[in-house]
């Protein structure tokens, strides 16, 4: 079985070859074109043909327009992708996938469905969590304070995920002073660290000051011009607008994220347009 996995590793295009060890990484038993596509940094498009390259080969199995690698397979890759990517491409693999998930979220695209498959994903958040708790080790003792800030930041905004909010607070909360503090401050890592306390605030249930971190990000990506970023903010906006019970502040927070997401034609433009018609 092992030679035979080899001879089909070998034959495949260096880009098919990279996505299978990149979808070893993921802790997921299955996976969308959508996570793939963040994992390999590519456009959806190019990740569903990469992937339906890797099912010819049987290398991985679709079902429902999901895909998953058999557990020899995910050995194999997960053994090429240490010796064949640096950690930071691995790590940086792992923060697409994060922030794929997290701009889903968003921009209310609807995931997986029941309360049961909600734990499955919050379980596997748990494990993404587990890698990144290591990560922090290893940049803190390399003594990268730069590196060990992110690293805290991409560890809070996971833990969120896995529902451990209250140490995904207290990762976070210094995190936008001392971005800023940096001799070089890193707005963006600022705005990321603020709009992460707004998701965590927002999944214990605390929408006031989910709104108010909200706020204070957007206001730094107004001054980035990132206006896809600041789309995002007004969705996690409207999300605790819709926790407080205020509807006309919630339509008018939608409404804006829809204007800039269409700006700028983002793909979240459409899937928060089924998430309005849906109310």
């Amino acid at each position: 079985m092992r030679a035979n996995i080899e001879d089909s590793y070998a034959e495949l295009a260096p880009a098919a070859a990279r996505l299978l060890r990149l979808l070893s990484l993921y802790p997921g038993d299955e996976i969308g074109p959508g996570v793939a596509a963040a994992l390999a940094d590519v456009p959806e498009s190019r990740a569903r043909r990469l992937l339906d390259a890797l099912a010819a080969r049987g290398l991985v199995a679709e079902s429902g327009g999901r895909f998953r690698l058999p557990d020899s397979v995910r050995a194999h890759a997960r053994e090429r992708a240490r010796h064949e990517d640096s950690e930071a491409d691995r790590n940086a693999a792992l923060r697409r996938a994060l922030d794929h998930h997290l701009s889903a979220t968003a921009a209310g695209e609807a995931g997986i469905e029941a309360e049961g498959l909600a734990l499955l994903e919050r379980e596997r958040w748990a494990e993404v969590a587990d890698v990144l708790e290591e990560d922090l080790r290893d940049a803190e003792r390399a003594g990268d304070h730069h590196a060990e800030l992110r690293a805290r930041l991409d560890l809070g905004r996971a833990l969120t995920r896995a529902g451990d909010t209250a140490r995904a607070m207290e990762l976070l909360g210094p995190l936008p002073d001392e971005f800023a503090a940096l001799p070089v401050p890193d707005q963006t890592a600022r705005a990321e660290a603020l709009a992460g306390l707004g998701e965590a605030y927002l999944q214990a249930r605390r929408p006031v000051a989910a709104t108010n971190f909200f706020g204070q990000a957007l206001e730094i990506l107004r001054g980035e011009s990132d206006v896809d970023r600041q789309g995002d903010m007004f969705v996690g906006i409207a999300d605790a607008a819709r926790h407080r019970g205020d509807r006309a502040a919630e339509n008018a927070a939608l409404d804006r994220a829809a204007e800039l997401y269409e700006s700028v034609h983002s793909p979240k433009a459409a899937r928060l347009a089924e998430r309005r018609a849906a109310r």
